[in-house]
Order: C-alpha cells, then structure tokens, then sequence
C-alpha cells in the first residue's frame, strides 16, 4: 500500500508500529500480523464496524475479477498497491484457474518485503516488487516485473483501494492512464474504491474523539468519479457497482441491500 499516515520507523519494528497492510491481513484471515495490528483494527472496528467487511468484500470481488479474466484469456496481471499476497489471492484464483498465469505484486511499505517474499516463495511465475506506484515508468521497467509479465501481451491492471490514498493534487486520473497507455489492446483495468460514505465519517469523528490516534488519511470519492477513470475503456457488465454487486457467484455473499455498500468496482477492457 501507499503511505497511508501510520508512522514507519527507518528500521521497522513490527512488534511496536500497527501497519495498514498487516490489519487488511487480520481481517481477511492471514496470519502475517502482530498483537499491535489487531488491537488498532480493534478500534477501527468499534469506531467503523462495516470496514472489515467491506475490505472482505474487497478481497471477494477481486477473485471473481481474477477468475472472469483467466475465462476469457487474460493470464497477466499487475497488482498495484497489493499489500500482503495472501494466500487464495490473485495469484492463487489464476494459477488454479491456468498455471500458466503470472501475477506481479507491487507495493511501496518496506516492511512487507520479507514477508510478501516468503509468502511467492516456490510459486512459479510470481513476483513482489517493493516500488512506488506513483512512478510508473520505475515500476514498469523493474526486472522483477519485466522478468514476469510480457508487456507486448494483455496484462490485468489490478487498482483495488489504491486510488484511496491518492490525494487529488498528485492526479490520480494521470496515475490510471498513465499505467492504462502503457498497456496494449485486450488488456484491463480493475478499480474499486470507497464513496463519500456517512457512517465511515462519522467513524473518523469518533475515531479520534476516543483518542485512538489519528485515522489514516483516505480519500472518499462518489462513483462517478471512478467511472470517470475507466472513461475510454469498454466496461465489462454490469458496469460500476457497489462492490456486492459486481457479479456475485453465489448466495453465500448476497448481503442485505448491497446497493448500499458505499464501495464502487468497475472492470474495463483496453479496446
């Protein structure tokens, strides 16, 4: 992920500093987290009591994403501001779906390195690489992703929470096009991102009223906002959602009033 406010020291000190990452692990179920990740996702869970579920939701949408594109050809993907790749994540739902798959995680927390290492150990056709999404040209012409992915071939571009800690003033429609130009004719996008959502304000407010420190800094957008970003691209159905509601494939993730969910998805493909 992007720097997000936690503070980092220069050599870090998992035992001591809660890291963002890490927490998403908590909730998704991993095991890559310390006792200071949980007791701060704790607080955010009392303060915000729908945030893990919907980084669940998250996690979900991304493998019906991954499986959708293997179906129809796409074996390449670039996960941008991926976090920990956890196990049953993108490189998990390819692989099952075609081992000939290949996925590169990029992410810019040094901290996760070791781990996020440990965790491609032996998976063929896998790479982590510890970079700035906000320079693409860099993350694009690293030898761990040029040795993976084949940019002459339609890569998947992964942007799941990313955009979230973007701030306007650092452009992030330039940041999606920049890395949508770079790819050539069949290739996708994938965004999700959290709207202007009351209760997760109001989650923020209390969040520091109880002095649980300050909430990392996040940008809320609406949704016309994401479809704005995938302007240009041919949308795969049903379009920009709410999370829930981006092809669910089963019962067992049908929720009460989805089109609530204040968390937009949309897939578009590079004609």
């Amino acid at each position: 992920m992007l720097d997000v406010g936690l503070p980092t020291p220069a050599q870090p000190d998992r035992s001591v500093v809660p890291n963002i990452a890490r927490i998403r692990d908590y909730w998704v179920g991993g095991d890559h987290h310390t006792e200071t990740d949980v007791e701060l996702a704790q607080r955010i869970e009392l303060c915000a009591p729908h945030v893990p579920y919907l980084v669940r939701a998250q996690r979900s949408l991304v493998r019906r994403m991954v499986g959708h594109l293997v179906a129809r050809g796409v074996t390449q993907f670039l996960d941008l501001g991926s976090g920990l790749p956890n196990a049953g994540y993108v490189h998990d739902v390819a692989r099952a779906a075609d081992p000939a798959s290949r996925v590169v995680y990029v992410d810019a927390d040094p901290s996760l390195d070791a781990d996020a290492r440990a965790l491609l150990d032996g998976v063929p056709g896998t790479a982590f690489v510890g970079a700035d999404v906000r320079r693409p040209a860099e993350v694009l012409g690293h030898p761990d992703l040029t040795r993976v992915l084949d940019l002459d071939r339609p890569v998947a571009v992964l942007m799941i929470e990313l955009l979230l800690h973007v701030p306007d003033g650092e452009d992030p429609a330039g940041l999606v096009a920049s890395y949508v130009d770079a790819t050539v004719s069949g290739s996708h996008l994938a965004l999700s991102h959290f709207g202007e959502d009351d209760e997760v304000l109001a989650g923020f407010e209390l969040f520091e009223q109880l002095r649980f420190g300050q909430w990392p800094a996040v940008n809320l957008r609406p949704r016309e906002t994401l479809e704005h970003y995938l302007a240009g691209l041919e949308l795969v159905e049903p379009g920009v959602v709410p999370v829930p509601l981006w092809r669910p494939d089963s019962e067992d993730e049908a929720v009460r009033n989805p089109e609530k969910a204040r968390v937009y998805a949309g897939l578009g493909r590079k004609p």
